[in-house]
C-alpha cells in the first residue's frame, strides 16, 4: 500500500467516524440548550410574576417553559438512543479489532502470564476507547458551543468583559490539561494474584498464610494509593466548580449594572446550568489522556515468514532466544518428504521451541524456516476446549466427516469414546494420557503433509505407548508423511532418525 492510498484510507475512515458521531452530537447541544432555554424561560416567568401582571402578559413565558420542558426532554431520550446505539456499534467493531490483533500477536515470548497481563491492558482499552463518545467528544463540544453561543449573547450586555466566559473555558481547559491525570498502580497486587492462583495446590499443602499476608500487603497499598489519586482528584474538581463559580459571579456582578432584575435573574439560572457544562470538563480531559496513553506491550514479535521448500522441512543457521536468553544457535535441519525423525535433547535445548518456529508461533530471530505443505502439531499443553470430542474436531478440523473423526480416535486408541460426551474445561474429564492421545488425534484428523508430535507417549504406560507410536509410524509410512518427533524418550522411536540439539 502506497502512502497516498494509506492516507485516504484513514481520511476516510476518519470522516465516516465523524459521521457516526454526528447525531449524538447534534443531540447532545440540542438537549443542553434546551435545558438552558427552560431555565431562562423559567427564571423570567418567575421573575415577571413578581409583578403581578396580567396573565396574558405571561403567556408567552408559560409557552417557553412548556416547549423546552417537552423538547428537552425528547432531545434527552434521543442523546442517550444515538449515543448507546453508537457506542454499542463502536464497542462491537473493537472487541473484534482486538480479538483479530490478539490472534496475531499471541504468542509471547514472555509465556503467558504475560498474555494474561496484555488482555487486561485490552479489556482496560476497549473500556476506555468506548467511553471516547459520552465522556470526551459530547462533553467537550457542548461546553465550548454553549460557551460560544452565550459569548455572542453577552456582548451587548457586558462588551469587553464578555470575554470572560470564553476565558474561564478555556483556563478549565488548560489546568485540567496540566493536572497529571495518574491512575494507580495495580501490577503488583496483580502479580501477587496471579502467583496465588497459580499455587493453589502448593499452598494448600505448604500452607496459605505467608502468601495470604503478602497479597493483603499489595492490596493495601494498591488501596492506599488510589484512595490518595482519587482524593487529589476530587480536590482538584471542587476547586476548578469554585473557579467557574467565582468567573460567573464576576459576570453577575457586571450583568446587575447592565440589565434589569428580571434580566439578571434569567442569567443566573442560565449561569447555573452552564456551571454543569464545565464542571464535566476536568473528567473528559482526564478521560482523553487515558485514552491517548493507552498502548500495546512491546513484546509482541514479528510475524513470523515461512517460506516453501522442495523438502518437508528445512531450517538454515537459525538463532533465537527469549529477552536477552538465547535458546537455538545456528540450527541447520533438514528433513524429506515422508521421512521420520525424532528430535531429542536435555530440558530447556530448545525441542519445543523448533515446534513453535516450524508451526509459525514464533519467527526467527534470524535464519530462514521453510515448510512443504500443511503442517500439524501437538503438544502435551495443547488446549482442549470445554464441549463434546465432536465438537472438538469440528472446531480444529472445521467440517471433518464423522468417518475421519472415527478413524483419527481409533489410530489414537480412542475408538471406545463417546463422541459427543463432553470433556470438560480443558479435557479435565480426561486423563492425561487419553487428553494426549485426543490432541494427536485433532493433529492427525486434519490430514497433515507434516505432523510434529511433542512427547506423544507423556501420560502413557509402555503398552500403550508402544501401540501408539507403532500406529502413528505405519500411518505415516502408508501416506508418505512428514513425521517429527518431540521427546526426551528416545527408546520408542528408535526406527527415527535422530537430531539432537544441544543447548
Amino acid at each position: 500500500m502506497t502512502a497516498r492510498s494509506f492516507r485516504l484510507q484513514c481520511s476516510r475512515k476518519v470522516t465516516l467516524v465523524k459521521l457516526k458521531f454526528l447525531p449524538a452530537v447534534v443531540a447532545n447541544i440540542s438537549a443542553a440548550l434546551s435545558e438552558i432555554l427552560l431555565m431562562a424561560s423559567a427564571a423570567w416567568l418567575i421573575a415577571s410574576a413578581a409583578l403581578h401582571p396580567p396573565l396574558s402578559a405571561l403567556s408567552v413565558g408559560i409557552t417557553l417553559v412548556r416547549t423546552a420542558g417537552i423538547s428537552r426532554a425528547a432531545l434527552r431520550y434521543a442523546d442517550r438512543f444515538f449515543s448507546h446505539k453508537i457506542i454499542f456499534a463502536l464497542l462491537d467493531d473493537l472487541r473484534e479489532d482486538i480479538f483479530r490483533r490478539t490472534a496475531k500477536i499471541f504468542p509471547l515470548k514472555s509465556g503467558r502470564t504475560h498474555e494474561g497481563e496484555l488482555l487486561h491492558a485490552l479489556t482496560i482499552s476497549a473500556d476506555l476507547l468506548k467511553d471516547f463518545l459520552p465522556r470526551v467528544i459530547l462533553p467537550f463540544v457542548t461546553a465550548a458551543l454553549v460557551t460560544l453561543l452565550l459569548t455572542g449573547f453577552l456582548f451587548a450586555p457586558l462588551k469587553i468583559f464578555a470575554l470572560t466566559l470564553p476565558a474561564i473555558f478555556l483556563l478549565t481547559v488548560i489546568l485540567s490539561t496540566l493536572l497529571d491525570a495518574k491512575t494507580a498502580d495495580d501490577s503488583l497486587y496483580r502479580e501477587k494474584l496471579l502467583d496465588f492462583t497459580d499455587g493453589r495446590d502448593e499452598l494448600k499443602i505448604f500452607g496459605t498464610a505467608p502468601a495470604i499476608q503478602s497479597l493483603d500487603d499489595a492490596a493495601r497499598s494498591f488501596g492506599a494509593q488510589s484512595l490518595r489519586l482519587t482524593t487529589r482528584q476530587i480536590n482538584f474538581d471542587t476547586a476548578i466548580k469554585l473557579f467557574v463559580a467565582a468567573g460567573f459571579f464576576f459576570m453577575l456582578l457586571k450583568l446587575g449594572a447592565a440589565v434589569d432584575k428580571i434580566a439578571l435573574t434569567v442569567w443566573a439560572l442560565i449561569f447555573l446550568a452552564t456551571l454543569e457544562l464545565f464542571a464535566q470538563i476536568p473528567s473528559s480531559i482526564r478521560t482523553w489522556k487515558k485514552i491517548r496513553a493507552v498502548n500495546l506491550p512491546d513484546e509482541k514479535i514479528s510475524p513470523a515468514q515461512v517460506s516453501s521448500t522442495s523438502h518437508a522441512v528445512e531450517m538454515r543457521n537459525v538463532n533465537f532466544g527469549y529477552a536477552s536468553e538465547k535458546i537455538l544457535r545456528d540450527v541447520n535441519l533438514t528433513v524429506k518428504r515422508g521421512e521420520m525423525l525424532a528430535i531429542v535433547g536435555e530440558s530447556g535445548a530448545g525441542k519445543t521451541t523448533l515446534l513453535y518456529l516450524l508451526t509459525k508461533l514464533f519467527a526467527a530471530d534470524s535464519g530462514s524456516v521453510a515448510t512443504n505443505g500443511q503442517v500439524s502439531a501437538s503438544t502435551f499443553a495443547n488446549y482442549i476446549f470445554s464441549a463434546s470430542i465432536r465438537a472438538n474436531f469440528k472446531i480444529y478440523c472445521g467440517d471433518v466427516s464423522d468417518e475421519k473423526i472415527s478413524d483419527a480416535l481409533k489410530l489414537c486408541g480412542l475408538d471406545g469414546f463417546d463422541v459427543d460426551s463432553e470433556v470438560g474445561f480443558d479435557g479435565a474429564k480426561l486423563s492425561g494420557g487419553e487428553r494426549n492421545r485426543l490432541q494427536i488425534a485433532l493433529a492427525v484428523a486434519t490430514e497433515p503433509d507434516v505432523l510434529i508430535l511433542d512427547e506423544p507417549t507423556a501420560g502413557l504406560d509402555k503398552s500403550r505407548a508402544e501401540s501408539l507410536v507403532a500406529a502413528l509410524v505405519d500411518d505415516c509410512r502408508k501416506k508418505n508423511r512428514t513425521l517429527i518427533v518431540i521427546t526426551h524418550d528416545s527408546n520408542y522411536f528408535s526406527e527415527l532418525g535422530r537430531f539432537e540439539l544441544v543447548p
